[in-house]
């Protein structure tokens, strides 16, 4: 079983649309069997150097080493799907901007120390 809970260091890349630097925390907050439930909260900073803040909840599961979720920080969440190795997690995630654009990208969690 994997143990989650517990603060995250979180980066990615949002690739589709508009480029985007995304840098913020991942909050597993709890866990039950395989699902778990938390938040993501993240500044994505564009290549003119604007930037937004997005905050949401956090609804997944994880089996063996692999984690799937949904970040509720648009109007339509963004799928991540990542590998779990010790203390970090990789992966790629998927959503739809406004006005039913595709988005995706990359993402890197790493495990704040205790």
């Amino acid at each position: 079983m994997l143990r989650l809970t517990g603060a995250w260091n979180y980066t990615g890349v949002q690739t589709g649309a508009v480029r985007e630097n995304l840098v913020g925390q991942l909050r597993i907050l709890s866990e039950s069997g395989s699902t778990f439930q938390g938040r993501l909260d993240i500044v994505g900073t564009n290549e003119a150097g604007g930037s937004r803040v997005m905050t949401g909840s956090v609804t997944g599961s994880g089996e063996s080493d692999v984690v799937d979720f949904d970040a509720h920080v648009e109007a339509a969440p963004r799928r991540h799907v990542g590998q779990v190795v010790a203390d970090t997690i990789t992966g790629t995630w998927v959503g739809s901007a406004p006005g039913g654009a595709v988005v995706s990208g990359t993402f890197r969690a790493e495990r704040e120390s205790q």
